[in-house]
């Protein structure tokens, strides 16, 4: 391991008073486990006057970079950003709110030499208040059914990559939260190993209902991009014959409640609701059916990961129509 290259990717939002610390002790810990190495720090247009700390450590460690965004543009993009300038072949990432233990680095390290593709703390005792402790075991829990990836702790801001894995994932909006479900999807293989949890020492979380509200919309889109991006309509389809199938299930009653006992319907609110969910379900499903000849018709993605091929060729893209988020790879 003392010859890994790595870059650290640090995305902050007002973290002024933890950054001395983390840039010291993230200092010591690469010094003795990787060389070369560097930090990466994407300020995400914090006002508490951050960017002056990240111009000090420029001048005094070598190793430092940052980039400072006009504005809040989010974890997403500062991720995306600091992916992109990353130099070398490993990346890892922490967030600056010294949650996450720079020293407990080695540790995913180690998996990742294991033979993974990416590697996830999994924060088995957290330091959180009970309402976030909670919110965060269902939030896992729904997401690792709704999608097959079993992590414990898949929204963990303490990762490490191979960079294969990055350039083949897009990160935008809310979907940093999602790169191993979109790296799965992909074929790479998922590490998790323990590690430890530290009280927050400065400032206070900024995850609130509007990011719970993010999340659950960016899960949406995932499953969506992920099991049913060349079969939109599986996912339309399915959910439209649900719903005009019981819509026909209840006029069917009702049709037999009017020709054997001789009930009239007129005031009876469940043929209106039966109806209505019968012309809900043909709309999805011609929305599916639409939505699978916009697919074909814009189709740029290829289905496939290659890793190893003995021929000239890549599969993995067209030259005449580049691939979007998608690796050009080199024949091994």
């Amino acid at each position: 391991m003392s010859s890994t290259s790595i870059s650290v990717v640090v995305s902050l939002y007002n973290e002024r008073p933890a950054l001395d610390e983390l840039c010291c002790r993230l200092t010591s810990v690469l010094s003795t486990l990787a060389q070369p190495y560097e930090i990466i720090f994407i300020d995400d247009g914090s006002t508490d006057g951050s960017i002056e700390k990240l111009r000090e450590f420029r001048s005094v460690y070598p190793s430092v970079r940052y980039f400072r965004f006009r504005r809040n543009f989010g974890k997403s993009a500062a991720l995306a950003a600091g992916f992109r300038a990353a130099r070398y072949e490993i990346i890892a990432t922490l967030d600056a709110d010294l949650q996450d233990i720079p020293e407990q680095l080695p540790l995913l390290l180690e998996q990742l030499e294991h033979g993974y593709d990416l590697v996830s703390g999994w924060r088995y005792q957290r330091r959180d208040k009970l309402t976030r402790r909670i919110g965060s075991m269902i939030y896992n829990r729904v997401t690792s059914l709704l999608t097959g990836v079993r992590l414990h702790d898949i929204n963990c801001g303490f990762k490490c990559y191979r960079r294969e894995v990055l350039d083949e994932v897009m990160v935008y909006g809310e979907r940093h939260r999602y790169i191993p479900v979109l790296a799965s999807y992909r074929g790479f293989r998922l590490g998790e190993v323990t590690i430890e949890h530290a009280r927050r020492k400065h400032g206070s979380s900024r995850y609130g209902m509007e990011r719970v509200l993010g999340g659950f919309f960016s899960l949406l889109t995932v499953i969506l991009m992920t099991r049913y991006t060349n079969k939109p309509l599986h996912f339309f389809g399915l959910m439209g014959l649900l719903l005009a199938g019981l819509g026909s299930a209840i006029d069917l009653y009702l049709i037999a409640l009017r020709v054997l006992f001789n009930q009239w319907l007129s005031n009876r609110p469940l043929l209106i609701i039966g109806t209505f969910l019968v012309i809900v379900g043909v709309q999805l499903i011609l929305f599916g059916l639409l939505a699978e000849m916009i697919a074909f018709s814009y189709r740029r993605e290829t289905d496939y990961s290659v890793v190893e091929s003995s021929d000239e060729k890549d599969l993995s893209f067209s030259p005449d129509e580049p691939a979007i988020g998608i690796s050009r790879g080199k024949n091994r």
